[in-house]
């Protein structure tokens, strides 16, 4: 499986290639566009930007939005958030999006984000309209797929979006992520930064500019490379990114793109722990301080080589946009994601160091010595192939979006048991004769079929009802263990879904719309729904839902960009633990709601600030107990800053705030924790410096607890960028 991404790539890249030769003369790239996820990122940007003081704003929405939106761009990117940064750091400054880096540096899975209190796992992300995640479940691996060199501009959709969003996991919302922008112009650069804990970044990037004697195709190319020690103890590694896009106009009307890129990840990090498998027990953090992570002794379950995670990715497509004229617009978009997933591990990470290993880290098999360090060797690897058309019809007084997705995906996730002392299989753990905790195969197929029409009665009004339907069936047939037995976990389960929407725009004036919105939303459950416990294949699990109701408003003229919203969004059949079947069970229900904004004010001269905030509430409410919020859901967020922007200087100072929350655990209360950033760059033309700090003052706040873990928030980190441009 792991060779089908760069071959679909390579065959594309010839084919466009060739073909582009032989085609007529090109006019500018066709877009069409459903949603945000069918959009251009230029398009995206260009309906927010309408003065100047939204042209600087980091983050913005835009007076054609239905629902509540930030538009963040490759600006903002590039200038104030770390080079080592993935697309948490990217969209962290939004309102409603919280979250934060438990290691700096930037090489590993170490970041987290939430939107609204809806947790990674319960909003889809997806990179130039096409949604992905793991198999198993919708959750996400920050560093395995874009680096943030490979992300043009990002759009947070809090909401449900259009029915032509497609994805898993509408159910809180959607982060929408663009490949960079492919140039009409030739243009090369070098980019080197060094910073703290030792963290290397080196991108080098390539714009061929339309090739005349290619009918005008371009390429853009990205490599990426970085390196850290990490703040954390001995939790370090290095990853490296190549990424190219080629657009092709084949004719007037027809224009191909192709894109493909590749990540592979080393680092060193235990994988039990909080969250991301970060934390230190009490005991810990007493002795050795909110950096202890791993160590170099080979006698101790901590020891570095004894925890570490191996990742090969791949993402590619190859997209086709077809203007056929008289208001017909086609777009298809054949796809294919790879991810794998190689993890050792120590069994457990809560014993200080130098003593003798605790039961729950020492090799089950009592054959083996019970002063050995017992561990894992874990796998999670999937294969995901699809394809979304979209047909548009524009008829004056309104347009028809019709449209659909099909896709499949083949996923092998596996746990063995063995002593690392020895490397020897460690056997009888939970069957006799076996290491295995777990041997999951396991597969989805799934389509969605949407259609919704714009309606236009007059130039500022825009009512947009829409249809959409999925079908969702997932397959398992895995050797599983439980209660110190193993068995078959084999059989399937279909879950179907017919969703609605209704969304209105109404421009009040050229500056200034009110928009409503009311959409149902649906999220498929994990494999372990199915798996995991023996009775699980025969539980009655039905997918999460929610209804959303949302209103706002939005502000944009001269010097000032502005919007406000409400929304109020319930969510029923939510999933929790049963002890009756061992298995997951829909016993839960959810009440969402708030209030959100944001804002940037020009004061000429180029200095322009900016603010957002809002206030989230997000609760599990229980018959007969006392309304409780769920755990990472913090209660607000809140940022300022200023941005410098005259000549050849840009300044970016921004302080970000999160709200108090529960921790993991349930009853911790967190309290709310701040960071202030700033950067600033002077561009001499063909070499440009500029010198970026994240948590200017070194906090290091206590970001959540899992009833064993505490994980703490990073501390300083100072970056130093040289970027050589020709």
């Amino acid at each position: 499986m792991r060779n089908r991404g760069p071959l679909l790539a390579g065959v594309a890249f010839a084919a466009l290639l060739g073909v582009a030769g032989l085609a007529q003369a090109a006019t500018p790239e066709v877009t069409t566009a459903t949603g945000t996820e069918g959009a251009s990122v230029e398009g995206v940007v260009v309906t927010a930007e309408k003065n100047v003081a939204s042209t600087v704003a980091p983050s913005k929405a835009s007076l054609l939005e239905t629902q509540p939106q930030s538009i963040i761009t490759h600006t903002f990117i590039e200038q104030a958030t770390p080079e080592s940064g993935d697309y948490t750091t990217t969209i962290l400054i939004a309102p409603s999006v919280s979250g934060v880096s438990s290691n700096g540096g930037g090489v590993g899975d170490t970041n987290t984000s939430q939107l609204r209190g809806f947790q990674d796992g319960q909003y889809n992300i997806t990179y130039d309209g096409i949604a992905f995640g793991d198999a198993n479940d919708t959750t996400h691996h920050p560093a395995a797929f874009f680096p943030g060199s490979t992300i043009g501009a990002a759009v947070v959709d809090r909401g449900p979006g259009a029915a032509g969003d497609l994805g898993q996991a509408n159910f809180g919302g959607a982060v929408h992520l663009f490949s960079p922008t492919v140039s009409d112009t030739f243009g090369a650069s070098q980019k080197v930064t060094y910073g703290s804990f030792n963290t290397q970044s080196y991108v080098t990037q390539l714009q061929t500019g339309a090739i005349s004697k290619l009918n005008d195709a371009k390429l853009f190319l990205d490599l990426d490379e970085r390196s850290s020690d990490s703040e954390l103890d001995y939790a370090g590694g290095f990853a490296y990114n190549q990424t190219a896009k080629l657009v092709v106009p084949i004719t007037n009307n027809l224009v191909a793109t192709a894109y493909t890129s590749f990540n592979y990840t080393r680092y060193y990090q235990t994988d039990n722990g909080a969250g991301m498998g970060m934390g230190v027990t009490a005991q810990q953090l007493a002795l050795y301080g909110k950096n202890f992570q791993l160590n170099n002794d080979p006698n101790d379950e901590h020891y570095f080589k004894f925890n570490y995670v191996k990742k090969h990715t791949s993402f590619n497509y190859i997209d086709l946009k077809w203007d056929a004229g008289q208001g017909l617009t086609v777009e298809d978009q054949v796809y294919d994601y790879y991810y794998q997933n190689k993890t050792v591990s120590a069994q457990a990470a809560n014993d200080l160091v130098g003593v003798v290993p605790s039961p729950s880290s020492a090799p089950f098999d009592p054959s083996l010595n019970p002063d050995d360090i017992g561990g894992y060797h874990k796998l999670n690897q999937y294969q995901t192939v699809g394809d979304i058309l979209r047909v548009n019809k524009d008829f004056g007084f309104g347009t028809l979006r019709t449209g659909g997705l099909v896709e499949s995906s083949w996923a092998h996730r596996f746990i063995y048991n063995f002593d690392l002392t020895t490397g020897q299989p460690d056997i009888g753990y939970a069957a006799p004769g076996t290491n295995a905790s777990y041997d999951e195969p396991s597969r989805w197929f799934q389509y969605q079929l949407f259609a919704d029409f714009e309606y236009r009665p007059t130039s500022q009004l825009t009512i947009t009802p829409g249809f959409k339907y999925l079908d969702y069936t997932r397959y398992i047939d895995a050797f599983e263990t439980s209660g110190g037995a193993g068995f078959f976990a084999r059989g399937s389960r279909e879950y179907t879904k017919p969703l609605y929407f209704l969304t209105v725009n109404y421009r009040i004036t050229p500056s200034w719309s009110v928009y409503a919105q009311a959409a149902s939303a649906f999220l498929v459950p994990p494999v372990k729904t199915l798996g995991k416990f023996p009775n699980a294949v025969n539980a009655s699990t039905q997918p999460e839902q929610t209804w959303t109701y949302q209103a706002g408003t939005v502000y944009t003229a001269g010097p000032v960009t502005a919007d406000f919203d409400v929304y109020d969004i319930q969510a029923t059949d939510v999933l929790e633990s049963s002890g009756s079947c061992q298995c997951f069970l829909n016993a839960g229900k959810g009440d969402y709601y708030g209030v959100e904004t944001e804002g940037a004010y020009n004061f000429g001269h180029g200095l322009t600030a900016f603010a957002n905030g809002s206030v989230n509430v997000a609760n599990n409410p229980v018959a007969g107990q006392p309304t409780k919020p769920f755990p990472n859901a913090p209660k607000g967020t809140a940022a300022v800053g200023l941005i410098y922007a005259t000549g050849p200087w840009l300044a970016t100072l921004s302080n970000k705030y999160v709200g108090p929350q529960l921790g993991s655990d349930g009853a911790t209360d967190i309290k709310g924790y701040n960071t202030m950033d700033g950067s600033v760059s002077y561009d001499f033309g063909r070499f440009k410096v500029k010198l970026a700090g994240f948590n200017l003052f070194d906090r290091r706040a206590l970001t959540d607890f899992d009833g064993t873990y505490y994980v703490f928030q990073v501390g300083r980190q100072i970056q130093a960028t040289l970027e050589a441009k020709f």
